[in-house]
């Protein structure tokens, strides 16, 4: 955080990272996994699967990916030496 950050500011940011961390942590343990067995999936099984048991993990797998994505291209960037 910056210095000249305000308190609100702060209290803003750290209410946004604990809702995201809420909402991980809410999707991750309401999975319930079932057995491993013998069965073979078709494409559209597994598709159907993903995003209508598993759609709030996919969603905040995808802005965890996105939120990296955009991490590595800040730190990528290269400073202007004017």
């Amino acid at each position: 955080m910056k210095s000249g950050d305000s308190t609100q500011a702060i209290v803003a940011k750290l209410l946004v990272v604990g809702l995201l961390l809420e909402l991980m942590l809410y999707s991750l343990f309401s999975i319930e996994l079932g057995e491993i067995g013998g069965t073979v999936l078709k494409t559209a099984e597994i598709g159907t699967a993903i995003f209508a048991d598993y759609g709030v993990a996919v969603l905040m797998l995808g802005l965890i990916l996105f939120s990296v994505i955009i991490g590595g291209v800040f730190i990528a960037q290269e400073e202007d030496d004017e």
